[in-house]
């Protein structure tokens, strides 16, 4: 087990702590998200009903809490529990001796099959409803399946794909790209498979409705007018008109395609709800749609880094969208993902490669130009976990800010794909 990570009885919690794994499957327990900052005692109280015993992650609590040698040493005694689904939770080392960058490389071609298959299927249904054929379900759910096996196994390739194979049709790239953004979080939250593959359909299908929006209107740059405007909302409801005639999709699908603009605190649309009011599937769809429209290049705007765009949805956190549904969002994604362009404190620019899963403002860069921004003879890798610290103990190297594909004329794509 890390260093970072240390099980407690949860008669020894306290507000403050980072709980990152339960004693029992997540599933059987009313704890939606799969790890969460305890801010108050009514969460230990809640602990204590259902966990023996938790997996607390100290680098992602408060630091100032210190755990004493007695505490640790009666939990580390006790017996492991019994469920294997638990004991896996429990054991975070990675146990193959193969680095995330090693797998990265062995998994991009595998996923770059499934993603063009996708791809390929998402055209099919949207050229086939603008033509008014038959759609038939069964098709799109197949083709997200290989999908979530390769979300499954890592998912930092089909996360770089979704980012880097961009297609000069926005609703195509999109409804793609959302599925994927769709998975991963579903995968971070513990869903069952069947459940990803709703939620990856769901994305899929939500945008449907934009087939009977006039291309002119889709692909205009300027501002759209109060009748435009209202046109555009009412793909909505032409994708529900669209689902109900498709057999085969299943209910949490059709809320994703009637709800996945509705807002938090009721100023969505087309209904204005608000909070529980909203299904759960369709509170994901409209965060993963919120994020990819902010990433992706659009006709009326450009995209902005993965971190602003990260901030934006902070900005938005009790809002737009619930807390938790945001940090949850946030630790699925990562602040700066694979195949984010940043640039460094010296001037210095590369692409990440590799996450840091504890500390996400320190992940594993390629370093392609200089201080000068020219091009590196020779590219370096660079651990930001491991820089020296300087005397004043601050780290010597961090990012600065993140980019966006393009800047300085990168195209992070080429160096994988």
């Amino acid at each position: 087990m890390s260093i970072d990570k240390q099980r407690l009885p949860v008669s020894d919690l306290t507000v403050g702590m980072y709980v990152s794994a339960l004693d029992r499957p997540w599933l059987d327990t009313p704890f939606l998200f799969q790890g969460f900052l305890i801010e108050s005692t009514d969460t230990v109280d809640e602990l204590r009903e259902h966990c023996e015993y938790v997996i607390i992650d100290t680098a992602r609590g408060d630091s100032s809490i210190v755990i004493s040698r007695d505490q640790y040493e009666h939990a580390r005694t006790k017996p492991q529990p019994a469920n294997s689904d638990a004991r896996n939770t429990f054991d975070g080392a990675n146990r193959d001796g193969i680095d995330d960058t090693q797998k990265l490389k062995v998994e991009l071609p595998i996923a770059k099959v499934s993603h063009v298959q996708v791809e390929t299927a998402v055209q099919s249904l949207y050229e086939k409803i603008k033509r008014g054929t038959a759609v038939n379900a069964e098709t799109v759910q197949a083709s997200v399946d290989p999908m979530i096996d390769s979300i499954m196994r890592n998912n930092d390739a089909m996360s770089w794909l979704a980012r880097m194979k961009k297609k000069d049709d926005y609703v195509y790239d999109h409804s793609v790209s959302s599925a994927v953004w769709a998975i991963i979080f579903g995968k971070h939250l513990g869903l069952e498979r069947n459940e990803l593959n709703v939620l990856g359909t769901g994305a899929i299908f939500m945008d449907v409705g934009k087939t009977r929006i006039p291309y002119e209107l889709l692909t205009k740059s300027t501002e759209l007018s109060v009748d435009e405007m209202q046109l555009m909302r009412d793909h909505v409801i032409f994708g529900m008109e669209i689902a109900q005639n498709i057999s085969g999709l299943d209910e949490r699908v059709l809320q994703m395609i009637s709800s996945h603009h509705e807002r938090y605190n009721g100023t969505g649309y087309p209904r204005k709800l608000r909070g529980a009011d909203i299904p759960v599937f369709a509170k994901i769809a409209g965060i993963v749609d919120s994020y990819d429209a902010m990433t992706t290049p659009r006709p009326y705007a450009s995209p902005v880094s993965t971190f602003d765009a990260i901030r934006q949805l902070n900005n938005l956190a009790g809002v737009e969208f619930p807390q938790e549904i945001v940090e949850q969002f946030v630790q699925a994604i990562g602040v700066f993902p694979v195949g984010t362009l940043v640039e460094l404190n010296t001037g210095e620019v590369g692409v990440v490669i590799a996450q840091n899963r504890v500390r996400r403002l320190r992940p594993k860069i390629l370093v392609l130009l200089d201080k000068n921004k020219l091009p590196l003879e020779y590219e370096a890798v660079i651990d930001l976990r491991t820089q020296l610290a300087k005397d004043d103990g601050q780290s010597s190297l961090w990012i600065e800010r993140g980019l966006t594909p393009g800047d300085y004329g990168i195209d992070p794509s080429e160096y994988y794909l």
